[in-house]
């Protein structure tokens, strides 16, 4: 029943953006397939082992140049059906957590960047070792196609929305953050390179989280600030420590390669201070955009909305739940509550006519008045029908006080 219900909250509300992605995928891997059962009937040969791939959609090395829109299509191309019910699964969940974190159009931009370059980059990469080997399979027998571009440039998306995020997995036997989701990725990669010689595969990962990482770290928008210059998401964290000073060395030399280039706007100093680490230098009190601390205060800041959110909705659900259940009270329970509204009109009346009490007096009868139901009931009723309007107030005062029962 749990389950279900998780589905069925996982299904609901599903942003524009996300269903566009999401149908665009399954439409397109859908027509390949067509194709190329199509092809298979019309051979001369059945016999004889086809190319499965489909170059009108995914990227063929050979003819890529004839259909350049394939380095698009080629994302939304899975060419098996176990994988398209996986990444359909997959990029809906992560579609719809990032459209709503980031928006539709910044999704979009992020998408669409990640996909095209992965492609791009890696039939560069094929054509290259087709010159260095002079094997003319990796021109018309390889096909590059799939998602793997994009996802792993969503789990950088994720380390740098939400990094100490826990994920359990069968029953809270495994437990990992998602920072260190994109480890595993390349892992696995490295694995299936090995034992299944799946280049593609390999090339698209681990090009797609670095594509993902250089757009966020230097390009995006975030409330105003471009790029995410904090130490936390420094290139030397996506990689384990004994790796830091050999990647971090490179890295600097690159970046002030592109620099000067011009292709990245330079840091100012007062960057370096790492807020997690509490290391560094910070010459300045106020956070600056783009800093370590800026970008903490940026994070509590959402973390803060999300949190009003969660308790605005909860807080409607209660509100709902206590007026259903007031209307369908009984007739004693209305007879109360104009009882406690008599008794309140005569406790304001006798604030107004006596200065020496105070809001302690008041709040006590109104306490005694919801206990001693009955007695309040006598004291309001004689009172009503005195035409002096001092008298009843002494009377209904007194009478409170004086039947008080004695209290635990």
């Amino acid at each position: 029943m749990a389950t279900s219900t998780a589905l069925k909250s996982a299904f609901s509300n599903i942003p524009p953006l996300t269903k566009a992605l999401v149908t665009s995928l399954i439409v397109l891997s859908c027509a390949s397939y067509i194709y190329i059962y199509r092809l298979q009937l019309n051979a001369d040969d059945p016999e004889t082992s086809l190319f499965q791939g489909c170059p009108f959609i995914g990227v063929l090395p050979g003819l890529a140049l004839y259909a350049p829109w394939t380095f698009l299509t080629g994302a939304f191309y899975e060419d098996n059906v176990i994988r398209l019910v996986l990444s359909s699964v997959v990029l809906l969940f992560c579609g719809k957590y990032l459209e709503r974190a980031w928006g539709s159009r910044e999704l979009l931009k992020y998408v669409l960047l990640t996909a095209t370059i992965s492609n791009i980059v890696t039939w560069i990469g094929l054509i290259g070792t087709f010159y260095l080997s002079g094997d003319g399979d990796y021109l018309y027998q390889t096909q590059i196609n799939g998602m793997a571009g994009v996802f792993s440039a969503f789990l950088v998306a994720f380390k740098h929305l939400i990094p100490e995020h826990r994920i359990s997995l069968l029953g809270n036997v495994v437990s990992i953050r998602v920072k260190n989701l994109i480890g595993v990725a390349t892992a696995a990669s490295i694995v299936c390179m090995i034992l299944f010689q799946a280049i593609v595969f390999y090339n698209l990962v681990n090009i797609g989280w670095v594509i993902g990482w250089i757009y966020i770290r230097f390009f995006k928008y975030q409330d105003g600030i471009k790029g995410d210059h904090s130490e936390a998401f420094a290139l030397v964290t996506f990689f384990p420590e004994f790796l830091h000073p050999i990647i971090g060395f490179v890295a600097n030399h690159v970046y002030k390669i592109f620099v000067r280039l011009g292709v990245c706007t330079p840091a100012p100093r007062n960057y370096s201070y790492d807020l997690e680490n509490q290391s560094g230098v910070r010459s300045m009190p106020s956070p600056l955009p783009g800093s370590a601390r800026a970008e903490a205060e940026r994070r509590r800041a959402l973390a803060l909305k999300a949190l009003d959110m969660r308790l605005s909705s909860k807080a409607t659900t209660t509100n709902t739940t206590t007026t259903s259940s007031s209307s369908n009270s009984s007739t004693p329970a209305n007879n109360t509550s104009s009882i406690i509204s008599n008794t309140d009109n005569v406790v304001s009346s006798n604030n107004n006519s006596t200065q020496q009490r105070g809001s302690d007096s008041n709040s006590n009868i109104l306490f005694e008045a919801e206990e001693m139901t009955t007695t309040t009931t006598t004291t309001t009723t004689t009172t009503t029908n005195v035409p002096s309007t001092s008298s009843p107030v002494v009377t209904a005062v007194g009478t409170s006080e004086t039947e008080e029962p004695k209290r635990d």
